[in-house]
């Protein structure tokens, strides 16, 4: 019994031995398999570099550039910019610039001439720089330089319809229109000192009156190409555009 006990243990170690020699040359074939792999892959790469350093060491010839001359195009003249008329208020030296019309000389600018009865837009100085001055319709009657006058409807509808009448002519009397006249959308002052509609819209008087109360004036607005004509009380303080015979 002691004896077949003895055989079964060393059978049992002999076993171990053998799964431990079989589980540790597994172990080497697979780590030698890895290393060949990795030298092999190593190898091919090398090659690869090798050949590329081959290929660009070749001379290559040089390559022959062909220059292709075009003849140049003529560049268009600019247009001169048309003169600038410019005339000086002696009161006060401030000077406007002004076109012709119809046989009638425009002041291209709001008048910016400080009268009892004007005023800056919302009483900053920095709007009459900007859009001039609004007047009531009797400071707007005296307030032109000498030899120059407030417009009558007659030849506000000359200017209008020369450029293209009371439907079209309002964005080419506009600043950028066409016309030069540019009309400056420097809004209104009513009698009660209430300001508004400054970058909307522009209100210009005429020395054409309706009554004791009431006087035209013509009207711009921004973006719309028609042109209001209608009459106002003279209170309330609009812009003014002089104007006078060539």
């Amino acid at each position: 019994m002691k004896k077949s006990g003895i055989w079964i243990v060393i059978m049992i170690i002999l076993i171990a031995i053998f799964w431990y020699y079989c589980d540790n040359q597994a172990k080497k074939f697979e780590k030698e398999k890895e290393l060949a792999v990795a030298e092999a892959v190593s190898q091919a790469v090398t090659k690869a570099i090798d050949s590329v350093k081959e290929y660009h060491s070749v001379e290559v010839p040089p390559v022959k550039t062909i220059v292709i001359y075009k003849e140049a195009k003529p560049k268009k003249e600019k247009k001169a910019p048309k003169p600038e008329n410019v005339f000086t208020d002696k009161r006060d030296g401030k000077q406007y610039k002004f076109i012709e019309v119809e046989g009638l000389l425009w002041m291209a600018e709001n008048l910016n001439y400080a009268t009892e009865n004007s005023w800056c837009y919302d009483n900053n100085e920095e709007n009459c720089k900007k859009w001039g001055r609004l007047y009531t319709w009797s400071a707007a009657k005296d307030a032109c330089p000498e030899g120059w006058h407030l417009p009558a409807d007659e030849e506000w509808n000359k200017l209008i319809w020369h450029y293209g009448g009371a439907d079209r002519a309002g964005l080419e009397l506009q600043k950028g229109g066409e016309s030069d006249f540019n009309a400056l959308l420097a809004g209104y002052r009513d009698k009660k000192g209430f300001y508004g509609k400054a970058d909307s819209s522009a209100y210009f008087w005429s020395a054409t009156e309706e009554d004791s109360r009431y006087a035209s004036f013509k009207g711009f607005y921004k973006n719309l190409s028609n042109t209001g004509q209608y009459t106002y009380t003279k209170p309330d303080a609009f812009s003014v555009r002089c104007v006078k015979e060539k």
